[in-house]
Order: C-alpha cells, then structure tokens, then sequence
C-alpha cells in the first residue's frame, strides 16, 4: 500500500465543500479538519453579528450542520459508525434550542443588557429558575460529553484496507499507482 501525500487547504475545501451533502464513503483527516476550520471560523462570524439567543441557536444549528457530512465520513474511515456523531447533533441542537428559549437565560440576557446586574437581582432569577438551568447544565454536560467522543475518535488514522465505508482515500494499492 502506498500513502497519498496530504491534502492542502484548498484541495481539501474543494473536495469537501462538493461532498457537503454525502454522508456516506471516507473522509480523510485533512480533508476532515480544514473543513472544520472554516465551518468553526465561520460560525464564529456569525454569532459575531447576532446578539438574539434564538437567531444565535439557529445559526449554530446551521454551522454544526454543514460539518455533519464531514464528521460521518471521518467517522467511517477510521471503522466508526457515524451514529456517534447524529446523536452528538441531536443533543447540541436540544441544547440550542432549550438554552435559547429558556425564560431564565433570557432574563439574565436581558438584565446584564442594561448594563450592570445587581447580585440581588440575579439570584432572584437564577433562584426561579433552578429547575430550568439544570435542565441546561444536564444537556451541556452530555452534549459535550459526546462531542469530546467524537472528536477523539475523528484523530484516529484510517486503516489502509477498505472497510464496510468504502475503499481508503489515504491509501492506494502499488499496482494503481
């Protein structure tokens, strides 16, 4: 087996802004992390932009998205199910959605908008709220929980055998070449 050099920037841009929307076959880990480079930098930019929760989920929603098909094609050429990564977007967009919705985390918004927040003031909400804020710790906790999971197992390298993904885009058979 022969390994083919890396990917650069913008060949690997190219070959993964075409397979935005493949969620099936491999992915290589150059292709995989400079495509999450600019989904991550582009989200940045956008939350940079929006000061509403609601709108600030949605675009989150939206960024995480355009990674998906990228992560489960890096899941697949290291050998793992791409479920890992589904459940780990169903949670963040639960989160999203509950963080930016919760009438305690939009009154706190609210209140440090004006300005300076009294600390009476601030645990009178935090005091009201409690049962929601836990509900939203718990959801972080375990959103982050599989999202650490996946990025750890989107390091391993690929094997260079084909896998039930698919043939290796990292490796090609001396006979090919």
């Amino acid at each position: 087996m022969k390994e083919l050099p890396t990917l650069g920037f913008v060949e690997a841009i190219k070959l993964a802004s075409s397979r935005i929307l493949d969620f099936k076959g491999r992915s290589r880990r150059s292709e995989f992390w400079w495509w999450m480079l600019v989904v991550i930098v582009a989200g940045w930019i956008l939350d940079m932009f929006t000061s509403n929760l609601l709108v600030n989920a949605i675009t989150s929603i939206i960024s995480m998205f355009f990674g998906l098909a990228a992560t489960a094609r890096r899941l697949h050429d290291s050998g793992k199910s791409a479920l890992w990564v589904y459940i780990s977007y169903a949670l963040g967009c639960l989160f999203n959605l509950y963080f930016s919705t919760s009438t305690t985390m939009n009154k706190l918004m609210e209140e440090a908008s004006y300005g300076s927040i009294s600390q009476h003031a601030m645990e009178k909400i935090v005091e009201n709220g409690m049962g929601e804020m836990a509900c939203i710790g718990l959801l972080s906790f375990i959103h982050g929980l599989m999202a650490l999971i996946v990025f750890i197992m989107c390091l391993f390298d690929s094997k260079p055998e084909p896998n039930q993904y698919g043939e290796s885009p990292k490796y090609i058979n001396e006979t090919e070449a």
